[in-house]
């Protein structure tokens, strides 16, 4: 009779929960009766889930970087719409949060987190730094094919691949900005816009990263676009 068991190292009855590590992963989690509050379970489990997702993007964007060295412009935009998809997926994934009482949460804040914030994220402030480690790169891509982002903006057709990542930054860029929008919203909603994190920072200063791009002067060459156009209204 052939075997039919797992047949990867590791714990765990099957090779799926071998390979995905389901027990270890599991184990991370707060046990049931060690929970401070029912919706601790929730809160833990969407964070350590972003924490994963942050890891992917954050390896994402060293591969669009080398990517856009070795001068593949289009292999690089397919990997940024890549993280632009999971950066959408943890701003749906924090709505979820906003099923927890205010109240509820608080129980969970007092108890279990320390002095702990998501501004302390591993994950959220690796790619903090996604402009600096892409932008120089881009820079000298633009360079070697000898055009401007200006250039580039006025004849998007002309060099299509640029344009195309540079369309790519933009839209990671956005989505970004729009998930750190989201999160602001969500500490209004559950703590105020008036109390201090846990780091002793107002809530309402998280409002000022929601207007910060990571490739400003890619937003600026759209101003200029525009003032050559000399719009009237």
């Amino acid at each position: 009779m052939p075997h039919t068991g797992p047949i990867l190292e590791g714990t765990g009855d099957t090779d799926y929960e071998r390979y995905v590590r389901v027990p270890e992963l599991l184990a991370l989690q707060k046990k049931i009766e060690e929970l401070a509050h029912p919706e601790e379970r929730l809160f833990q489990t969407t964070h350590q889930a972003a924490e994963l997702w942050l890891h992917q993007v954050d390896y994402e964007i060293d591969r669009t970087a080398e990517m856009i060295r070795d001068d593949q412009p289009q292999i690089a935009a397919d990997l940024l719409n890549r993280c632009r998809l999971i950066i959408d997926l943890l701003r749906e994934q924090i709505i979820i949060l906003e099923t927890m009482a205010p109240a509820d949460y608080h129980v969970i804040r007092l108890a279990s987190l320390g002095r702990g914030s998501g501004q302390e994220s591993p994950g959220f402030n690796k790619l903090l730094d996604a402009g600096k480690r892409l932008w120089p790169v881009f820079q000298e891509l633009l360079k070697r094919r000898s055009v401007t982002l200006i250039e580039l903006e006025r004849s998007p057709r002309d060099r299509y691949d640029l344009f195309r990542l540079a369309q790519a930054m933009m839209d990671y860029d956005e989505a970004f900005m729009k998930w750190r929008f989201t999160h602001m919203r969500l500490a209004f909603r559950i703590i105020g816009s008036k109390v201090l994190s846990l780091k002793g920072v107002p809530a309402s200063q998280l409002e000022s990263g929601t207007r910060e791009p990571l490739f400003p002067e890619l937003w600026e060459a759209i101003s200029a676009l525009t003032d050559e156009h000399k719009p009237t209204y």
